[in-house]
């Protein structure tokens, strides 16, 4: 049989509700903390090994429990003279609100995530 690791990065909000929904669906998961890059704020990442067409029902039972939130955030680059300032960058306007004083607010995303080949899955 045919499986793959569906490796999910939540936001701690989300993690317990996430896990209430696949444990419904009778998904067995492992819940992980984990910290962010961007924002180096604290986080969840969920472990679920399924069949391969068990994949989409996951997907949508994340998408189901994660949400996307505004945050205000504190500027994570104090010395913003070190980034690459060029047209089109992301960081730019975020970087520009940091270094005015102000305090940028950033949309955060539902959820990241991953879906991988086992080559091997065992309960033991």
């Amino acid at each position: 049989m045919a499986m793959k690791l569906v490796v999910a990065i939540v936001q701690n909000e989300d993690a317990d509700d996430l896990i209430d929904g696949l444990t419904a669906a009778h998904y067995g998961a492992t819940r992980l903390a984990s910290t962010g890059g961007f924002l180096r704020q604290g986080n969840t990442t969920i472990i679920v090994g399924i069949p391969d067409e068990a994949v989409q029902n996951v997907l949508t039972i994340v998408a189901q429990h994660s949400q996307s939130r505004r945050q205000t955030v504190t500027n994570p680059f104090p010395d913003s003279t070190a980034i690459p300032r060029k047209s089109g960058n992301p960081l730019e306007q975020f970087i520009d609100q940091s270094v005015a004083g102000k305090t940028p607010e950033i949309q955060t995303g539902r959820a990241t995530v991953f879906v991988l080949n086992l080559d091997r899955y065992e309960r033991v």
